[in-house]
């Protein structure tokens, strides 16, 4: 196992949402026939190219006991979910509040579910930005939303590429 001070200096390209692990692990890359997937994502986090952060482990940590997803994610992605508690996030962290908390497109609601302490939305856009990090997610680009705050309508917002994992695995050369 690689040691976390080698790992945090590795030029990252990609930071991936909850929803990519969730989607994957609940329909088309099941543990019980998509292990390719996975260990296709945890080399490509050992190389450097794909991690996440604290927050999203936190949303998968919520996951019943014998969840495949949360013990993959703790037992052997763990050390690639990277802290968000850096003072250099949590500015860009504000930046992204201020930005979706004075936009009157979305609803108080949406405001307030996108800005909630337990969803790790803006956070990965923070980290992304800081970063210069790609963020990969399965949620779309929508100009009309109201009710949700698209992760990728903030991401343009702020001039962060956005791709989903069907992209990022065609830029990666993933095979079955």
């Amino acid at each position: 196992m690689q040691n976390k001070s080698i790992i945090s200096n590795i030029n990252y390209q990609y930071v991936l949402d909850a929803n990519v692990f969730i989607e994957a692990s609940r329909r088309y890359y099941a543990f019980d026939f998509g292990t390719k997937f996975w260990d296709f994502l945890l080399q490509k986090a050992i190389d450097g190219k794909v991690c996440s952060i604290d927050k999203v482990l936190e949303e998968i940590k919520q996951g019943k006991k014998d969840d495949p997803l949360k013990i993959w994610a703790t037992q052997k992605f763990a050390h690639y979910f990277f802290t968000t508690k850096k003072d250099e996030i949590l500015q860009h962290y504000k930046q992204i509040a201020n930005l979706v908390f004075n936009n009157n497109q979305y609803t108080d609601a949406a405001k307030n579910e996108f800005l909630q302490e337990n969803n790790a939305d803006a956070w990965i856009i923070a980290y992304a930005k800081c970063y210069n990090l790609t963020v990969v997610t399965h949620e779309a680009f929508n100009p009309n939303s109201k009710k949700i705050v698209p992760i990728p309508n903030v991401c343009q917002n702020f001039n962060i590429q956005f791709i989903n994992i069907f992209e990022l695995l065609k830029q990666l050369n993933f095979q079955l």
